[in-house]
This record gives structure tokens, sequence and C-alpha cells, in this order.
């Protein structure tokens, strides 16, 4: 056992926002814990790493387990490069590595029996913390999210939120703690990055506490699930898939039980208003017993939480043709992000664009918009077209005034269907006057697409509209964008709203923009052939591999996986051997030969495991479209 809660209870003036709250986490269990916002995650994660005490009960760790907690907005130190800062994490390896180097470097020129002894202890430590595939580590995690080689000098000071937030990321990799607690990981992650990061949590050797509204994450990494509601919690057994058909069974039961259980009652009651006072009197008090022993103990029906509950109504039909462009080069004036780009977008299409961070996303729609003029080509926007811009993280709200001011002045509501539009979107009470920059990230958006709504557009363009949403609410969006009938351009990292509310795909890579004419579910799973080069054209559908080429082709990767299986084997064995060898250090060149090997072998393997890694995935998405054909 890694960690036990028990029996939690946490206050803040005379509201309870945890109450009994007891669960467990074993070593490398990885664990997702979910709830609206609102709900206590926060809270118990700041008791969990000692931020704050709770009034009552107790949190016990494993003696000596070491924690490493990412924050939603977590700061990272001011005075070093994005390369000093990852490296800050395994300090004490880059100590050791020094001074093995130090010693190569003197026995080069005769060795000492004292700095022979110093070298083998050294180097036995430096085995066992696997120091010689330390630079490749550090290199390959800061790649991994986001960052070249050109930014390793850097100073943290220039790096922009979401790079920095990328970069503590980073470093609680490479410091590997024994439980590693996630809030929000994927909130500036690209999908190249947050699938990269999936990979590595699976295959972690420690314990992970996962907090996200990324219900596609959680699919991909949690083990076990438990669930904050009301101040309590609650764990469930299994995968998050299996999590959500636990609980939608047990409300139902539970609904089926207070259904009954409020009939009865009703039956008890009105045998008693008919009998009491009458010959079957002591029948009737009979009855009357039971029906309030019934009340004391009866299940509560489920009560249904408030959702968002808006939509855009019906929208005025645009041109056919909503958005052309023809050679576009996209960009600014220090940059070109990309050029020769052709795109076409028509009436009712629902396009979601994904891609690298920095690649030009958010760029290209300022571009389409004329927020950001064009480098060089043309493009055009259609006829009739009413555009409705959702800025990434609610960037044009005024923070000074306040929700209720900015449906009635800004969008020319009037206060009382002002109110009523705020409260479909959770804004209600004393919240709809509060100064916007007091609200919450989620509140601001909340706030954002409402105004949307009165506009009633016929292009929606949504620059990453879920970002601080929760679960309910991103299902709540869903819901609004499966309704809309106007024509969508939606920017997200989101793959399950990509996959519930798009039919076109546009990827923006560094290397140039692909388009891809199909949903995104479809996206990378299939062989159809997609645009390489910067200038991008609809490309006719391929037919899909049959089923015969599936099962060919999930047969071969199982004979490859096989074969990278006994590779690995057969290198563990070999680092075996050398570090029997080295347990009795020999002497002079023999032993740097022997180091040497070690860091080779070692490498091998990781390189072995890499390679493992992405031909298991490749064959689980070969077995998925194999079930779906």
């Amino acid at each position: 056992m890694l960690l036990n809660v028990s029996g939690i209870r946490k206050l803040y003036a005379a509201e309870i926002v945890l109450e009994n709250v007891s669960f467990r986490i074993e070593s490398r269990e990885k664990v997702a814990l979910v709830g609206r916002n609102g709900a206590g995650k926060t809270t118990l994660l700041r008791i969990l790493t000692g931020q704050e005490s709770p009034d009552s009960g107790s949190v016990n760790w494993a003696r000596g387990a070491k924690v490493g907690y990412l924050k939603q907005e977590f700061a990272v130190d001011s005075g070093r490069t994005v390369l000093e800062e990852a490296q800050s994490a395994v300090a004490d390896q880059l100590v050791l590595q020094a001074r093995l180097k130090q010693l190569e470097e003197a026995m080069a020129d005769g060795a000492s029996e004292e700095d022979l002894e110093e070298f083998a202890r050294l180097h036995e430590r430096f085995a066992e913390v696997e120091g010689y595939s330390l630079d490749r580590s550090v290199t390959s995690v800061l790649t991994r999210m986001g960052f070249t080689e050109a930014d390793y000098d850097r100073p943290t000071t220039t790096l922009s939120g979401g790079q920095k937030t990328r970069l503590a990321l980073s470093r609680l990799l490479l410091e590997e703690p024994d439980l590693l607690i996630l809030d929000e990981p994927t909130n500036h992650l690209d999908l190249q990055a947050t699938e990269w990061l999936e990979g590595w949590i699976r295959q972690y050797h420690g314990a992970v506490l996962l907090v996200s509204h990324d219900r596609t994450f959680l699919e991909n990494t949690a083990q076990r699930v438990v669930e904050l509601k009301a101040g309590t919690c609650k764990s469930y057994p299994g995968d998050f898939t299996k999590y959500l058909k636990l609980r939608a069974e047990e409300l139902a039961r539970q609904a089926e039980v207070a259904e009954k259980q409020a009939q009865e009652i009703a039956k008890l009651d009105e045998f008693v208003r008919r009998f009491m006072n009458s010959q079957r009197t002591a029948q009737a008090r009979g009855r009357l017993k039971m029906k309030e022993r019934l009340e004391a103990t009866k299940v509560q029906a489920p009560q249904s939480e408030r959702g968002i509950k808006a939509g855009f109504g019906k929208v005025a039909r645009s041109g056919d043709l909503v958005v052309e462009c023809r050679a576009l080069e996209v960009g600014y004036s220090s940059a070109t992000l990309f050029k020769g780009f052709d795109w076409t977008v028509r009436w009712g299409e629902r396009w979601g664009v994904i891609g690298e961070n920095g690649a030009g996303k958010s760029t290209l729609v300022k571009t389409l918009l004329n927020d950001i003029p064009a480098l060089s080509g043309h493009f055009r926007l259609g006829t009739g077209l009413t555009v409705g811009y959702f800025t990434q993280d609610a960037q044009d709200l005024d923070p000074d005034s306040t929700p209720l001011e900015h449906l009635v002045w800004d969008c020319g509501l009037d206060v009382g269907p002002a109110r009523d539009l705020l409260g479909r979107f959770l804004l209600s009470g004393d919240d709809v006057l509060r100064p916007i920059r007091t609200l919450s990230g989620g509140e601001k958006n909340k706030l954002v697409l409402a105004s949307l709504t009165t506009l009633q557009p016929n292009l929606l363009v949504l620059d990453e509209p879920t970002n601080h949403l929760d679960m309910d609410s991103r299902e709540a969006l869903a819901d609004i964008l499966r309704d809309y009938s106007g024509t969508l351009i939606l920017i997200s990292h989101d793959r399950w709203l990509l996959t519930e509310v798009t039919d076109h795909l546009l990827d923006v890579k560094r290397s140039g923009p692909k388009v891809f004419n199909g949903p995104y579910k479809d996206y990378g799973t299939s062989n159809v052939p997609v645009t390489t080069n910067q200038t991008v054209k609809l490309a006719p559908v391929a037919p899909s591999l049959s089923q015969r080429e599936i099962s060919k082709e999930i047969g071969r990767l199982a004979k490859v996986i096989e074969t990278t299986e006994d590779e690995i084997q057969r290198c563990e064995q070999a680092l075996a051997l050398v570090e029997q060898n080295l347990a009795e250090p020999p002497q002079g060149d023999e032993l740097m030969e022997l180091t040497a090997k070690h860091a080779s072998i070692q490498q091998e393997i990781e390189r072995l495991m890499t390679d493992w890694a992405s031909q298991s995935h490749q064959l689980d998405e070969l077995k998925a479209q194999q079930g779906n054909t």
C-alpha cells in the first residue's frame, strides 16, 4: 500500500467540502480522480500534498514515499534555462556523471588504486539510477513535450504559460516519484504530446493519480476510478469505460428502488388515511409504523445535477462556399508558419482542426477573420455569413465588466433575458454581478459561449472551447454542437469532442497542413492517403482495408512483436551477465570496456522497448478496426 486516505473531513466556514473521504492507492496503480468542478478535487489534492490539513481523518504514506505534484498552474524556476530546469530533476545523477568523467580523464594518464575503487563504486551507483541513458532521457522528454534543441538555452522567463506547464511536467516525469499527481496535465499539450504521455503513464513503474476532464485520456490510462460527488467519494473497480457503465447501472438501480419504495409508502399512507379511527384502527396503526420505518430508511432517487441547457437555435443559411484559400501563406513578418495552402469549406461542413502547438492553428483562423494579414496568396469568406468566434481562454472579455453587463451592453439583451441566458449556462445569483476577472476559467468560457448564442452565427469558429470545462459541461457542449445547423470550425485537442461533432479534419503540421476528408475517428487508423506537401487539396477517400488484409497485418505484427520481445529478453540476459561481472569489478581497461558495454546494452533495450510499444499500439488499433469492420 502506497497511500491510505481515511475519513477525511474538511470545512470552509460552515460549508462541508469533504465528508468521510476514504480510498487507497497501491504501488504502480493508475487511478483517476473525477468529479464536477467544485466537487472538492483541488482541496483533496492540497490535503494529500500537505498544503492544507483536514479537520478530521488521516493521510498515511508508505515510509519514504516520494510524491510529485503537477498543479494546473505550476511555476518553474525563473533563474534557469529550459535545459537546466529539466536537468534539475536529475541533479544527483548529473553530479555522479561529472565525477565519473573526471575519473575517466584521470585514469587515461594512469589510474591509482583509489581512483579505480572510486570509479567502480560510483559506476555501480550510476548504473542503478540508469544514469547511462540520462542525457537521452532528458532530451527525449523535452522533445515529447514540444521543446526543440533551439529552446534549450531559452530563459524560463520567456516561456508562455502553456510552455511553463509543459516544462514543469517534463521535470516531474524525469524525477520519477513513487506517486505522480497530475492535475489537468493535458490542458496545454497537443495531441501528439498527449498520446505520448498516455503511453508513458501506462508503462510508468510508479503510481499515478490523474485529475482530468479529458475523457479519452482517462480511457487510455486509468485502471481504477475514484469519484468525488457532493463532498463524498466512491471507488469503482476497472477502467474508465467500466466506471461509466457501473455508475449508470448503479443510478438506474437506485432510481428503481426509490420508485418502488415511494409506491409502497403511498399505499401505506392511503391505508392509514382510510382506516385510522375506524374499526380497523389497530391495522392502520401497524401500517403507520411500517410507513415510518420505510421513510426513515428509504433510498433517495438520484438527483440530476444542473447542466448547461442552451443552444444556437435555427440559423440562416449562408452561400454554399464558406471559406476558400488559394496558395495562402500564413504567419508573421518575422516568420512564415506555412505557405501554398489550399482549402475549401462548404455550407454545413463540420471541420475539426488539430495539430502541433505553435504550428499555426489559431494564426490560420485569425488570418481568415482578418485579425492578422495574410503574407501572400489569397482567401475569401462566402456570402451571407454571420461569424461567431470563440477565442482561446476568453481573451476578448473586459475583465472589469460583469457577466450581466457583458450580455446587456455588448450583446444587446434586456436584463431579464440576459439573466435567463446566464442561468442556462450555470451562471446565476451573485455570480452574474461579479467582475469577469474574478471568474474561473470555466465560468469565463461559459460566458463566451452564452454570448455567441445571441448572435445566431451560421459560421461558428471555436478555438479550444473545452479548456477549464468539466466533463459534464463538455458533454453539454457536444449536445449543443450536435444540434447546431450551421458550418463549424473547431480547434481542439479533445479527441472525444472531435469524434462526436466533426466530419472533416485539418491537421496543421509544421511541415504543412494536411486535409482528411472524413471524421476524426478514422484519421490515423485508416490507410487513406493524405497530401504530404504544403499545397493541400481534398483527396478522394481510398477504400479501407478488407477483413482479410487486416487479419494478415495482425498476424504479421504479432510475429514482429514476438521477435522484439525475444530481442529484449536476450539483451536483458546480456545486461545481467555484465552486471554480474561488474559486481566484482576487474581492473584497468577491462573495467572501462565493461562499463561501455553496459551503457550500450541499456540503450539497445530502451530502443527495443520503444519499438515494442509502437508495435503493440499498432496491433491494438488493427484489432479495434477488425472489430468495427
